[in-house]
This record gives structure tokens, sequence and C-alpha cells, in this order.
């Protein structure tokens, strides 16, 4: 055998083992990105469940038209809030989560938060 061969050899299992890694890495990154989407779609479900558990409430009250002036400007308010909140969700939703925002994976020592990626 020649030190070519072995070292083309090497190459190739380096090759591989690279390519192994990476296709692991990007499967890994792929669940932190499933599961961040999971919680984000959960937070804002709450958020937006608050909101509209308020409004719904106020709102039940003036079609039985026993809503005093300070609860209509409540309701007013609930309601801008929803829409802010809701658009605000939209928007941080559209975006990519940051590096920061993923967990690392088990078995990584924890950084300082003063630590640069």
């Amino acid at each position: 055998m020649s030190t070519d061969s072995v070292s083309l050899g090497k190459q190739l299992w380096r090759g591989l083992g690279l390519a192994v890694r990476d296709a692991a890495k990007e499967g890994v990154l792929a669940t932190y990105r499933n599961e961040y989407d999971l919680g984000f779609d959960e937070a804002a479900q709450i958020c937006m469940g608050v909101l509209s558990d308020a409004t719904d409430e106020l709102l039940a009250k003036m079609k039985s038209g026993n809503l005093s002036k300070q609860e209509q400007a409540l309701y007013a308010r609930l309601t801008e809030l929803t829409s802010e909140m809701e658009g605000r969700l939209r928007s941080a939703c559209a975006a990519e989560p940051t590096r920061a925002a993923l967990p690392p994976p088990s078995g990584t020592p924890p950084r300082k938060p003063n630590q640069l990626s």
C-alpha cells in the first residue's frame, strides 16, 4: 500500500466524519428551532388569552347594558392592547430566533452572561 492511498483514505474518513458531524449539528439546531417555535406559540396564546378573557368579560357586561364609563374606557384600552400585542407577536414570530435564544445542547457547560458567542 502506498503512502498516497493511506493519505487518501484518511482524507475520505475525515471528510465523512465532518459530514456526519455537520448533519448531526443541523439536526440538533432544527430540533431547537422547532422547540423555540412551539414555546413561542404557547406563550403568545397565553398572553392573547389573558387579554381576550378580560375583553370578553367586559363585552358581555356591555351587551347587558351595565358598563360604566370607566369600564368602557378599560374595554377600549384592552382592545387597543390586544391589537398592539398581536402585531408585535406576529413581527417577533417572523424573526428567526437568535443563537442566544436557543438552549445549549445537554452536557454543554453553562455560558457566562458576558461571554460572547
